[in-house]
């Protein structure tokens, strides 16, 4: 969709007039609590504060945001899940908001919390320490299959979508490299700076000023064309790897069984804070690419990653946290 086509569509669907109108009948005036399952500074978190601190202007409402990290996102997630279905508990998450649902049928992932709207969308960085040898992707891969094993790459936890996407480009070009989980990016990428790890694949927001600072190098991006703000470096298809493109997408849940009226309203005042400039700005300064939408365009998103990564997790080669 082009951008002047996606900006008209959110317009559409985010009426100020209408907006106004509709938290005034439903006498909303309690705090709307914005639930971000992982720890402060991360992607998810930048997010969450960005659309935040619009929402709290465009629904003259206090608006909380509360960092509640754990298990991948899990702790989070059952917060929201668990919270009073009043609409006003959101959940800001990666596309898939417990990674319990990729173990789950897909008439089930319904069951717990239900999808308000499409927020952004990024493309990872395939980035490693300037001490690894590689220059380019095609030299880590056979770097990998020369030592199998003594290569690692970190994510920000199990089966977090930066975890469950380099398990399929790993999967893909067959290298064996091992995985150290952390308890959010900041850590993560701490590690991966002092060199105690080796790759990571993330988001453009976390990566980039180490990269253009030479702290990081970054391989190939995951997207199916290079980025303006990072020209120089390549596609996964242009580095040699073909049918490659992988994607981080972020959207807003609340807990199943809550009205569809307050569904829509937020759906309507994310769309509408999504067309702001100063949120689009920050978005697109921190390598997101704003989306909105419909609750349902979230819900079929949803749904085909968790067809396109539940065989990851059957299998055992991802591992579901418990706590």
């Amino acid at each position: 969709m082009q951008r002047r086509q996606m900006l008209g569509t959110l317009a559409a669907l985010a009426s100020s007039a209408y907006l106004g109108k509709g938290y005034a009948q439903a006498g909303s005036n309690a705090p709307l609590h914005v639930v971000v399952p992982f720890p402060p500074g991360g992607g998810t978190d930048v997010l969450g504060r960005a659309i935040g601190y619009r929402l709290e202007k465009l629904l003259g409402r206090p608006v909380v945001v509360e960092n509640k990290p754990g298990a991948s996102g899990i702790v989070g997630a059952e917060y929201v899940a668990n919270a009073n279905r009043d609409g006003n508990t959101l959940l800001f998450s990666g596309l898939v908001p417990s990674v319990r649902y990729y173990s789950r049928p897909l008439s089930q992932i319904g069951a717990e919390l239900a999808a308000v709207c499409a927020i952004a969308r990024s493309p990872y960085l395939i980035a490693v320490n300037p001490g690894v040898p590689a220059k380019t992707l095609a030299e880590f891969v056979q770097q990998a299959k020369s030592k199998p094993g003594t290569l690692t790459f970190g994510s920000p936890g199990n089966a977090t979508p930066q975890h469950l996407a380099t398990e399929r480009f790993r999967s893909q070009v067959g290298i064996d490299i091992l995985h150290v989980p952390y308890r959010g990016t900041g850590p993560m990428m701490t590690d991966l700076l002092g060199g105690q790890i080796q790759l990571v694949f993330a988001t453009v927001a976390a990566a980039e000023q180490h990269v253009k600072s030479g702290r990081l190098r970054a391989l190939a991006v995951t997207s199916a064309e290079r980025l303006d703000r990072l020209p120089d470096v390549p596609t996964v298809a242009q580095a040699g790897i073909p049918d490659f493109v992988a994607e981080i997408a972020f959207g807003t849940y609340v807990p199943a069984g809550t009205p569809a009226a307050a569904i829509g309203m937020l759906n309507r005042a994310i769309n509408q804070a999504l067309t702001d400039a100063d949120v689009r700005g920050k978005l697109v300064e921190q390598g997101f690419i704003p989306v909105g939408g419909a609750p349902a365009d979230l819900e079929k998103s949803l749904f085909a990653e968790v067809k396109a990564v539940s065989e990851l997790v059957k299998s055992g080669k991802v591992r579901i946290d418990a706590a």
